[in-house]
């Protein structure tokens, strides 16, 4: 349990709390489970809550707002949401960290923010003074346990081969397994189970999934099955230079984990020299490389350089210089 969670229960809250990561789903949420305990209607019509967005306060004026005295309430809460103020170095962030530390009992400030420097005065000020909370995307178990909960309430589960199809097209986010979820439940009320076909009809299939179809195809060989991918994914909406920057990024971690492999690292420890969570990002790359020599992820990793750079000098547009590297290689 998060430390939040247990302040919640209680009812015991901190005078400030600093929510802030990668999945925006956790923070919302931790941000509106903060709210409710706190009986906080978000409406800026409340005399007792201010809510501030998008760095449109400064830190003098922040200090000023904090330091009013709730109107016939015990609290005033104040959020705060990407204010910026946990990046960089300044004078002023730096007198912000130092109020951190005699925020008025009247007061409970609630930070979201996407980019914060640990290391820098004013994340340090506000762990030692508050509650700091990291919050990024889970790992895979918890979000099956996650997803899995939920079906259960609608009556419904997900074979094997299903939650690996959904994982696979809806891991970039939770909002996205949110929402491809909720769709999932409403076409599967009236059957026992969740198929990998009944996946396949309903949700989504994102670049982002949609790159390990074009290396499956790539480690067959079969150049032709590769441009029907890729054709796909730019009928997505992917720009080619962004699936260039997918198939570069798989292949370089697969020429990392070649590397590992030799080493007998263990999975955890593969996953985290990768920065990879998902165990099944790791047994697709594990099962790549089967498929691939050295010296061809290594191939690979210089025609893309080189194409991209022809792309960038003008000598080749960016579709061709996809197409080429898809061809070339499968060829």
């Amino acid at each position: 349990m998060r430390s939040i969670d247990h302040d919640i229960a209680n009812g015991n809250y901190r005078h400030l709390y600093l929510l802030f990561g990668s999945e925006h789903y956790l923070i919302r949420g931790y941000r509106d489970k903060l709210l409710e305990g706190l009986h906080v209607v978000k409406e800026e019509g409340d005399m007792n809550f201010t809510w501030i967005r998008n760095r449109s306060v400064t830190v003098a004026e922040l200090m000023e707002q904090a330091d009013t005295m709730p109107f016939f309430a015990d609290v005033r809460v104040i959020l705060v949401e990407n204010s910026g103020f946990f990046k960089g170095s300044s004078k002023a962030n730096e007198e912000l960290a130092e109020y951190f530390g005699r925020i008025p009992e009247s007061t409970i400030l609630i930070f979201t923010e996407q980019d914060v420097d640990k290391r820098g005065k004013v994340y340090k000020g506000a762990a030692k003074a508050g509650c700091a909370e990291e919050m990024n995307m889970p790992t895979e178990r918890e979000l099956m346990s996650w997803i899995g909960g939920r079906l259960k309430e609608a009556g419904l589960s997900m074979k094997t081969e299903a939650w690996r199809e959904f994982y696979k097209r809806c891991q970039s986010s939770m909002d996205l397994m949110d929402q491809e979820s909720q769709k999932l439940i409403a076409y599967c009320l009236q059957k026992e189970g969740i198929t990998k076909e009944d996946v396949e009809k309903v949700c989504v299939n994102s670049a982002e999934s949609k790159v390990f179809d074009l290396i499956d195809a790539m480690a067959s060989r079969n150049g032709k099955r590769a441009m029907q991918v890729y054709q796909d994914m730019l009928l997505l909406d992917e720009p080619p230079m962004a699936i260039l920057a997918l198939i570069v990024r798989q292949f370089r971690q697969l020429h990392s984990l070649k590397e590992m492999e030799q080493q007998r690292l263990s999975g955890e420890r593969e996953k985290e020299l990768l920065h990879q969570k998902s165990d099944y990002v790791l047994r697709k790359l594990k099962g790549y490389l089967r498929n691939f020599k050295n010296s061809e992820i290594e191939e690979v990793l210089r025609m893309a350089a080189e194409n991209e750079a022809a792309f960038k000098s003008g000598r080749l547009d960016e579709r061709m210089s996809v197409e080429l590297l898809i061809l070339g290689f499968t060829r």
